[in-house]
């Protein structure tokens, strides 16, 4: 299954790739799904890559990426996720930020890549993809938020006010 979420975001595009690059590991502090975030500890396996990816909770529970293509020139980082909650059929889970310049401001986009076993890819990914499209819309729309005014989103500050929020930053501190 495949989904792309594209959004027009009215901030540099170097303002923008700051955030989802080089910051990668700070998706936490903009992303309403991620609770806290930080970089997964190793040696990147991608030349010039920020980190080696980044652990996350959030609120599917504990998530571990991996950068497997990370171009600062090109704007492009794309990252394999695997968490603890995933189901057996879940055989791969892949995301790619790609930004363009456009206008005054930014292109944004969200390509989920997410592998799923027969027969559980027919009889549930209809379901997952509602659930996926769902989730992505609200983290580029979270994105846009963000690389537009400097703050988290009010939907993310309401999460992190939530008591799973503050157990989850207070685990990982």
């Amino acid at each position: 299954m495949e989904l792309n979420i594209i959004r027009q975001i009215n901030a540099p595009l170097d303002k923008v790739w700051n955030i989802v690059g080089p910051n990668y590991t700070s998706a936490g502090d903009w992303a309403s799904s991620v609770y806290v975030s930080g970089a997964r500890p190793g040696t990147p396996k991608v030349a010039n890559a920020p980190a080696a990816g980044r652990v996350c909770e959030t609120s599917l529970g504990p998530f571990t990426e991996t950068i497997e293509a990370y171009d600062d020139s090109r704007h492009i980082v794309s990252y394999s996720a695997t968490g603890a909650k995933m189901p057996g059929f879940m055989k791969g889970l892949r995301n790619t930020w790609h930004l363009t310049p456009s206008g005054n401001g930014t292109k944004a986009s969200m390509t989920l890549r997410a592998d799923i076993a027969f027969p559980m890819n027919i009889l549930m990914g209809w379901m997952m993809k509602m659930q996926f499209k769902k989730a992505l819309t609200e983290t580029i729309d979270d994105l846009k938020v963000y690389a537009e005014t400097g703050r988290p989103s009010p939907r993310k500050l309401k999460v992190d006010a939530s008591k799973k929020a503050a157990a989850a930053r207070q685990a990982m501190a």
